[in-house]
């Protein structure tokens, strides 16, 4: 997608490439300048732009809905009695689900039934001291709402509510540990549960917990300490004593809750903020465009470093929660503006690969199964076009796309130089395939 300017209006053009980078349709869309785009998803084909008007108080919305497959445009338009931050959105056939947060940082399930534009709120989770983490969808009349809040130990607990697209509530589960504060939680098939696990009053990780459910509750549950794993603790040279005590200062986020070959596959990777930059960085800066007063960049905080990735960790469980095998590996170097996950994985029954693009290269890292075998590094650089030399490769905005099989999709920003020595900054699309 890229915007164009045409007098009060904004012309969007949505490019539709085949895998090969063909051209299979060029669409343009003419919006008011004052529409500002906050999300894209896309679903089986389908993708959702979603629009807010780019004033402080404004209550008008926006989702226009392009079919890949059909090559139509479907615009609707909604007020709500609000103006609100939407986090997320989630897409029924006749029906979005919001997560928001009010101007008072409080949070709001809404409703938008789209045959008779009204709009339905839950407003449970405005008047507790409970943090809704996120919303996802459940099938085709349901979607969950992960909420976390304090036990009366203080420990954190997160519980999961199931909803009708009535805003009826259906089910409930509860996901704890006695000992320890239960940060994140991912559901799979609704027969497990997996938690990143801290201590009391700390968001650090500490291990990882496995619950088996049953009818909403948890039947069976296994607690798995990072000090208790060899590929960790090998990795940041720990040694066991009864004095010492393990600390990696790291917090750790779910990436992915798969099962493959029969086993239960967990992926995370630690994140965090480096506020303590103490001088000029690319990433102090969010990069939009403002349609309001037609101006670009808008400075954040000058202590902002981005976002540092220093670890991931792949956890192979068998049914029972028990730990079948276990990959760790420090990230070198990857700082990136965005807070989210940045790794990609492929899974294989001899080994799997975990692969992520930062700065204009390409890094790739074999993991085998076996026990004694060594990982393999692999790294290649994103290469130009026409002869032109690359000057530098920007990380604000980057990322990459697992596409299935073997095959990705990366996009950035680099400045190259022309055989003219001409200089220009211009926007990159790569695939990526590896091939054994």
């Amino acid at each position: 997608m890229r915007e164009n300017e045409s007098e009060k209006d904004l012309k969007w053009n949505i490019k539709l490439l085949d895998y090969n980078f063909q051209s299979i349709n060029d669409t343009t869309i003419s919006l008011d300048r004052s529409y500002f785009i906050n999300k894209i998803d896309e679903y089986k084909g389908d993708f959702h732009l979603f629009f807010k008007r780019n004033y402080s108080n404004d209550k008008k919305y926006l989702i226009i809905k392009y079919s890949s497959q059909k090559g139509n445009i479907i615009y609707q338009e909604m007020n709500f009695p609000l103006s609100l931050e939407v986090k997320k959105v989630l897409y029924f056939k006749n029906y979005f689900v919001f997560l928001s947060k009010t101007n008072n940082s409080k949070n709001l399930i809404s409703i938008y039934n789209i045959d008779n534009n009204q709009l339905n709120n839950i407003y449970e989770f405005m008047n507790y001291d409970k943090n809704v983490l996120k919303i996802n969808k459940i099938n085709s009349s349901t979607f969950g709402v992960i909420v976390s809040e304090d036990n009366s130990n203080g420990l954190k607990v997160i519980s999961r509510s199931i909803y009708d697209l009535n805003g009826n509530s259906r089910d409930k589960i509860r996901i704890e540990n006695k000992d320890f504060s239960v940060i994140e939680t991912r559901f799979l098939e609704n027969k497990y549960a997996i938690s990143i696990l801290s201590n009391k009053r700390s968001r650090e990780s500490v291990g990882v917990q496995y619950n088996k459910l049953d009818n909403n509750m948890a039947v069976s549950q296994k607690v798995h300490l990072f000090e208790n794993l060899n590929s960790i603790t090998t990795l940041t040279n720990y040694k066991k004593t009864k004095r010492s005590k393990f600390r990696i200062g790291e917090l750790f986020y779910i990436d992915s809750l798969s099962i493959y070959d029969n086993k239960i596959l967990l992926t995370i990777e630690s994140l965090k903020s480096d506020d303590n930059n103490d001088g000029f960085s690319n990433y102090q800066y969010i990069p939009f465009y403002n349609t309001y007063s037609g101006t670009y960049d808008r400075k954040i905080n000058p202590r902002f470093g981005g976002y540092l990735h220093n670890y991931f960790m792949i956890l192979s469980f068998d049914y029972d929660g028990e730990i079948v095998k276990t990959h760790a590996k420090k990230i070198d170097q990857l700082q990136t503006f965005e807070k989210k996950i940045y790794i990609e994985y492929i899974f294989g029954n001899d080994y799997h690969l975990s692969s992520y693009v930062n700065k204009g290269k390409i890094f790739i890292s074999k993991h085998f199964n076996k026990i004694a075998a060594e990982d393999k590094e692999y790294t290649y650089d994103i290469e130009t076009f026409d002869n032109e030399t690359t000057i530098k490769t920007e990380t604000n905005p980057e990322g990459t796309y697992h596409l299935g099989n073997k095959i990705f999709i990366t996009y950035g920003i680099q400045n190259v130089k022309k055989i003219n020595n001409d200089r220009k900054r211009v926007f990159f699309i790569n695939k990526i395939e590896i091939i054994d």
